[in-house]
């Protein structure tokens, strides 16, 4: 089958959307991986030597 503009234009427009779903999905992720530090170690002293 011969390569067409059109199937061209919509395999573009088809990866474009699944970079930015994928985009998205990362962007939440990372979001929800982002700890409070202050609730982590609220039961820990930690001396700094400086």
């Amino acid at each position: 089958m011969p390569d067409t503009k059109r199937g061209r234009e919509r395999k573009g427009r088809m990866k474009r959307a699944q970079r930015r779903q994928y985009e998205i999905e990362q962007a939440v992720e990372a979001r929800d991986r982002e700890l409070d530090f202050d609730e982590l170690y609220e039961d820990v002293e930690i001396e700094l030597d400086l």
